[in-house]
């Protein structure tokens, strides 16, 4: 049986942990989560019965000897995640130590391709020749259509629907409900507000949203 440890521990985290456990119990699939790596102990030992078992810079080391023990990575925040991919990079953590979570009730095209890293939660639809990069995490309900390319660490929330023959970059978060015409371009590091309507090519490092979406100010003039 292969151990998960979830980098993280709140939020999408939690959601992640409890498919996995729901694909262990309800159909059978052999993976476990053995607990998650985090360094925000404010909310005691454990988060909805996972053990907190290390600091995330201490997950690696600490369990690379462990051959059945993984790694998946769910620390994105809309307005970081530029910041977080390069605090998942900076771990060091070897592509042969992350897995793909594909939650068993998820319809899998057998054309996709799938790099390592990423999360498919409960009933998302992958559909023919969708070449999918590294650490994106699909949440519920979520459409992939055919023919698109999605590069890496892009957040898709819950019931995104997302079109045929178009492209997407890196370190996007599409919010819920968020809908994208077919064959447009997406580039990076976007934030899409919950239901909105992209309908044009995007570049890089926006904030959009509405029906149709339009570009709000770009993320660097944003006060965090």
């Amino acid at each position: 049986m292969e151990k998960i440890i979830v980098i993280g521990g709140i939020g999408t985290a939690i959601v992640i942990a409890d498919q996995i456990y729901d694909a262990h119990k309800r159909f059978g699939a052999d993976i476990e989560v053995m607990g998650l790596a985090l360094d925000d102990l404010s909310h005691g030992p454990s988060i909805n019965g996972y053990p907190i078992l290390c600091p995330i810079r201490e997950a690696y080391e600490k369990y690379k000897s462990f051959e059945d023990v993984k790694f998946i990575y769910s620390l994105y925040r809309p307005d970081l995640m530029r910041e977080r991919s390069q605090l998942l990079y900076g771990l060091n953590i070897p592509s042969e130590k992350f897995i793909n979570f594909i939650h068993p009730s998820v319809m899998l095209a057998k054309s996709a391709r799938i790099g390592f890293g990423n999360v498919l939660l409960a009933n998302v639809v992958v559909n023919c020749n969708v070449h999918l990069g590294n650490f994106n995490t699909v949440n519920s309900g979520t459409l992939l259509g055919h023919d698109i390319v999605v590069g890496n660490n892009n957040y898709f929330a819950g019931q995104v629907c997302v079109g045929s023959g178009l492209s997407i970059g890196n370190e996007n978060f599409f919010g819920l409900n968020t809908s994208i015409r077919n064959g447009i371009g997406i580039g990076n590091n976007n934030i899409v507000g919950m239901s909105s309507n992209i309908t044009k090519n995007v570049g890089n490092e926006n904030i959009l949203y509405g029906n149709p979406a339009q570009i709000k100010p770009k993320l660097n003039n944003i006060i965090r």
